[in-house]
Order: C-alpha cells, then sequence, then structure tokens
C-alpha cells in the first residue's frame, strides 16, 4: 500500500528545531532542503506569537549586505507547492514552548482530512558514526502500520510536540506517520548531513517520493571523516566509539540498530518528563 494520498490530498511534512525533536538538525535541515529542492514557493507565516519563551527560542539578528540589521522572531511557516501533479506541504518552524493545545489547532488547521502526514524528528542515541544511522518508522494508526509494515506506536508517557501531533492527526482520522533518526549523541554539538540523508532516504521509502538532493552524499562523508579525525584524538571515546561498533555489528537482526532507537526515544522521554 503506498502512503501517497489520493484524490485531492496532499503529502504533508512536518518538522520543528528545537531540543526535543531535531538532534543535530537533522530534520529542521531536511525539511528547509525540501522548500528549496521542490521549490515550494506559496508560502504563509502562521500567527505564533505568544507560542515561545525567548530564553529557549532566541530571535536572531539579521544583516544584509550593507550592514542593516533585521530580526527573526521564532515562528512557524508553511510552503506549498507540486511534485508533477502531486499537493506537497512543508510545515517548519520553531518547537512551541507555551500554549500546546492552541499551537496544535494552529498547526492542524493548515492539514486537510485527506492529507497525508509525515512527522519528522532525530534524536541523540548510542548509535556509531561509523554505522548507516537507523531510522524509526511507526504510526498511531494500527492499519496503516500493518499496510507500511511498520510498528504501531505503543508508547506511553511523557511526549514533544511532533508526538502530540501524530495523536491529534489519529484523532482526526488523518493519516500519519512518524520517522526518527538516531544520531550519535557524542557528536551532539555538530549538525549532522549523514542524519539528514538518512531520513531523506527514509522519507523516499515510506513515503515514496523522491528527494533529489545530490550534495548530502558529499556532506555526509566528509562529516564522518571529521568524526574521525575527532575521535581519533581521543583514546576514551575512540574505546566508545569500537564498543557501539560492536553492538552494533552483532545485532542478529537488520532491525535491532531501530528497535534501539524506538527504546532509547522512550527513555529519553520519560527522563524529560521526570526533570520537569
Amino acid at each position: 500500500m503506498s502512503f501517497l494520498p489520493s484524490g485531492s490530498g496532499a503529502l504533508v511534512f512536518i518538522a520543528f528545531e528545537g531540543q526535543d525533536a531535531d538532534a543535530s538538525e537533522a530534520a529542521s535541515s531536511l525539511a528547509k532542503d525540501l522548500i528549496e529542492v521542490w521549490d515550494l514557493s506559496d508560502s504563509e507565516i502562521l500567527d505564533t506569537d505568544g507560542f515561545y519563551e525567548f530564553r529557549f527560542s532566541e530571535p536572531e539578528i539579521i544583516r544584509d549586505e550593507d550592514g542593516t540589521a533585521t530580526i527573526a522572531w521564532p515562528g512557524v511557516a508553511v510552503h506549498r507547492g507540486h511534485l508533477g501533479e502531486l499537493p506537497v506541504t512543508v510545515i517548519h518552524g520553531h518547537e512551541p514552548g507555551l500554549k500546546w493545545r492552541e499551537f496544535l489547532s494552529l498547526v492542524l488547521a493548515e492539514v486537510g482530512d485527506e492529507d497525508s502526514v509525515v512527522l519528522l524528528g532525530g534524536l541523540h542515541a548510542e548509535v556509531p558514526h561509523t554505522r548507516p544511522l537507523p531510522v524509526v518508522a511507526n504510526t498511531e494508526d494500527p492499519g496503516l502500520a500493518a499496510d507500511l509494515d511498520i510498528d504501531a506506536n505503543g508508547y506511553e508517557g511523557p511526549i514533544g510536540i511532533l508526538g502530540l501531533l501524530g495523536v491529534a492527526c489519529q484523532w482526526r482520522g488523518v493519516r500519519a506517520i512518524n520517522l526518527w533518526v538516531g544520531v550519535p549523541d557524542y557528536l551532539a554539538d555538530s549538525p549532522s548531513p549523514k542524519a539528514e540523508l538518512a531520513l531523506a532516504k527514509a522519507v523516499e521509502r515510506y513515503a515514496g517520493v523522491e528527494v533529489d538532493i545530490h550534495v548530502l552524499e558529499e556532506e555526509s562523508r566528509a562529516w564522518e571523516l571529521g568524526a574521525d579525525e575527532l575521535v581519533s584524538l581521543n583514546p576514551n571515546l575512540a574505546e566508545l566509539v569500537k564498543g557501539l561498533e560492536e553492538l552494533n555489528d552483532s545485532a542478529d537482526l537488520p532491525e535491532a540498530s531501530g528497535d534501539a532507537i524506538a527504546a532509547e526515544f522512550e527513555r529519553y522521554l520519560r527522563k524529560r518528563g521526570r526533570e520537569k
């Protein structure tokens, strides 16, 4: 079964920048690249004033060539276009800090009942940078899970905005899947094109559309070489990576790494809930 919408429905991608859903900027970078390579030129900025704590989502100063400053406030934009005859929407912006119920309603107002939604996320986890980075695919809809041969989400506990959107889509009867890529936690401060590439390939596999971002292959190789050099300079880190490689390579099943990411995600959410 294809995840592509039928009739007049659109394929909708949603990703947010922030600490809970965008490890190593994998999801937000992919959203920005999809907007560019698919030429989604029809854009709308949503009225998201009041949803942000500026201690965590700070405004930025941007200067043009003559030094004139403008202020970029945190927010969310909706970008629309077509891939051939297929309507495509990318909703991208900053993770909210306040009034999540209102925020959910605002975002879901941009999603039609006939649309198919792909929620993009990234999670730092115990995976080595030297191996393919795993992507977990799941959904709140058991029937859709069976049709697409992915996991039905059975998680209980604290949850972030992407998880809430997945549940809200299920309540509304809108088809939605979650794609989460695992990225090495020992490279937490580094944007990861390799993670973005893994997420892009998962989009191609599960959403059935082509993601033609050639530069990601080259950037991924450069990122991995840089990580190799960093690890070689730190014996403790080198030992950690060796252990992660052994765990990865000894897995009996191909999906084992994905299961590990899913378990890591659940541990992270529960820890996050205890810290609040």
